[in-house]
């Protein structure tokens, strides 16, 4: 069965209540258990009762981090290919109706973006575009993931969802990744920030990671888009989608990214209650961490950076540095849109040196595709 089919708003919403109203009794029953890992554990973690417990979780959390990702943190780089999108999401920067600068890159400009990037110091590449059928479509992304697999040992995607043959394709090329955020998990909410374009079907892009995993993507990352709705109701839903992807995809190691809105062109403005603030997002981290401890968790360049330096060690497991969301952006960085501002502009140089003094180290590289071709050991 689908996770479309599958996924139960109703009780996604009843537990977002049960969170709001948990009381500190139930915190502390829920933590008192030696593994806390149902999703109804899960959202009595995130409750406002919980606050008085957040040391202790980000005690647990931290172990748990250590236990199964040693003191590291894996280091990835996006880089946008193109900001060309027919759709029109009311919070997006590339939205078809905003007047910004397009550009789709060639492919000799992806070439220098990749060898940019490469020179930072980068191993994992993120090929991010705008979703544009005429321009990026499968044979210029297929193009793109090769010339980035001339260099980089992991690369994933961040495109417009696709079946199940054109991830194989890209699986053969070197892709070993993907990721889609649902933005907001609630149908009636989706319809409404979604008015026109492919990006409107909400069934289609809520199996887009099964479909990766069917493909033989190993790693698919999930999120929601903290700022379109109760974020009580979506961190709860994405949970429950990560379980779904474990539960049917073994072989998939699966990640949530926890992004918050940030201004982008499109004016968009996120009701307040809609956004966790730090506090919460620091509990959201270690809730599920203690709920699923083999998740990847990533906290990107949207994040301020006193957040993401506390962050180190408390869950999360990813992270990006020196980002650019605008196609061409690191070897022409005065170039087109960005898709949304960034928080944190420190070097990677800087980054890497704030990771090592806390006594973690970036990991550049963890995984080479060649690694699983045909005869690669013979």
């Amino acid at each position: 069965m689908s996770f479309f089919a599958e996924f139960d708003r109703a009780f996604a919403k009843r537990l977002a209540e049960i969170s709001k109203s948990a009381t500190l009794a139930d915190v502390k029953r829920v933590l008192a258990k030696p593994r806390a890992t149902s999703i109804e554990d899960f959202a009595v973690m995130i409750s406002p009762s919980a606050d008085a417990c957040l040391e202790q979780m980000a005690q647990r959390s931290h172990l748990l981090t250590e236990r199964n990702f040693g003191r590291t943190m894996r280091m990835f780089v996006p880089l946008y290919v193109s900001n060309v999108c027919v759709n029109n999401c009311l919070y997006c920067g590339f939205a078809k109706r905003n007047h910004i600068e397009r550009k789709t890159l060639t492919l000799d400009e992806v070439g220098a973006e990749v060898d940019a990037t490469y020179a930072m110091g980068f191993r994992s590449i993120l090929l991010v575009a705008g979703e544009s059928p005429k321009l990026v479509n499968l044979g210029y992304m297929d193009e793109c993931i090769k010339i980035a697999a001339k260099k980089f040992a992991s690369i994933s995607v961040e495109i417009a969802p696709s079946p199940v043959a054109v991830y194989k394709r890209f699986v053969e090329e070197g892709c070993e990744g993907l990721t889609v955020f649902q933005e907001t998990y609630d149908p009636d909410v989706y319809k409404v920030m979604h008015p026109s374009g492919p990006k409107a079907n909400y069934a289609w892009r809520l199996d887009t990671p099964s479909r990766a995993a069917e493909a033989g993507m190993r790693n698919l990352g999930l999120g929601p888009l903290f700022g379109l709705n109760d974020w009580y109701f979506e961190i709860i839903a994405c949970a429950m989608h990560a379980k779904y992807l474990y539960k049917n995809y073994y072989r998939a190691r699966v990640g949530i990214s926890l992004p918050r809105m940030r201004p982008a062109e499109s004016g968009f403005v996120a009701k307040e209650s809609c956004v966790p603030n730090d506090r919460e997002l620091v509990k959201i981290v270690c809730a599920l961490r203690i709920c699923m401890e083999h998740l990847t968790i990533t906290v990107s360049t949207r994040e301020p950076r006193y957040l993401r330096d506390g962050l180190v060690g408390l869950g999360v497991t990813q992270m990006s540095a020196a980002s650019s969301t605008k196609p061409g952006g690191y070897a022409e960085p005065e170039t087109a849109g960005g898709q949304f501002d960034i928080n944190d502009d420190r070097s990677v140089e800087e980054f890497s040196k704030m990771l090592v003094s806390k006594g973690y180290e970036p990991v550049w590289k963890d995984f080479d595709i060649s690694l699983t071709k045909v005869g690669a050991n013979c």
